[in-house]
């Protein structure tokens, strides 16, 4: 359950991110510069593309070897052969490829476009995939911050999807530290007295998707947002919870 009045975003400017940067630090040093001050409950939603190319998921695409399977998708699609090799070695199950859009399930366990490999924010001719694990990231950071500025801290780590039934991307959580990633609100009742039966609220994604709002995805190298005022009620819960079963899922 949440009792919020109001939320501040704050985004944090970090430096051009490289191959083994400590993030975790870059985010102290920020926030630091910036006089921000750290309070119990604050939450950082970080970016997986600066992850990414710290432990080096960029990938030289001339450098790729497409394989047959990759030059029959490149030629439907329209996409670069080089790049569809790295979208299938990211993927564990090709679900649909229409509209030239690769629709896979990634080896993460994420249904989404292209096994959300990304070329913005990365060199040229390069493409950035996601983090090996989100969750072990998100805990290490989460843990040097909860150290160095001494207070109960959530790390979420967040990715842009497309939505099946809507135009546009959102940003959503694929990895968390510290976090009720889902308010199960079945059984409380609503303002005229009725019990809610299935509603759950993915709040993670909430968070992430508000984040974004302040977080630059182009040339403003904000790629952090501090979200301060959100008051969590729910029991710590893991980024897994997010996630259908494949028998489940209305749309495949």
């Amino acid at each position: 359950m949440r009792f919020i009045s109001k939320v501040e975003l704050i985004p944090l400017v970090l430096p051009i991110v490289k191959r083994n940067d400590d993030i975790a630090q870059q985010i102290v040093d920020s926030v630091k510069k910036s006089d921000i001050l750290i309070d119990d409950g604050d939450i950082f939603v970080i970016a997986h593309t600066i992850l990414s190319r710290s432990e080096g998921k960029e990938y030289y695409l001339p450098s790729l070897s497409p394989s047959p399977i990759a030059e029959f998708i490149a030629r439907k699609t329209g996409k670069d052969p080089s790049l569809v090799e790295l979208v299938l070695q990211e993927a564990s199950q090709i679900l649909k490829v229409e509209n030239n859009i690769i629709i896979t399930k990634t080896v993460h366990g994420w249904i989404c476009a292209n096994s959300a490999v990304d070329q913005s924010n990365s060199q040229p001719n390069c493409a950035v995939t996601l983090p090996e694990d989100s969750n072990k990231i998100a805990s290490k950071i989460g843990k040097k911050l909860t150290k160095t500025f001494r207070k109960n801290l959530s790390v979420l780590i967040s990715d842009t999807h497309g939505r099946a039934l809507r135009r546009g991307a959102i940003n959503i959580a694929i990895g968390s530290f510290n976090f009720s990633v889902i308010d199960d609100a079945i059984g409380r009742e609503d303002i005229f007295g009725y019990r809610l039966k299935s509603t759950i609220i993915a709040l993670a994604d909430e968070v992430c998707s508000a984040a974004e709002l302040v977080m630059g995805q182009a040339d403003e190298m904000t790629p952090v947002v501090l979200v301060k005022g959100f008051k969590q009620r729910s029991q710590v819960s893991k980024i897994e919870e997010l996630q259908f079963d494949d028998e489940r899922r209305l749309f495949k």
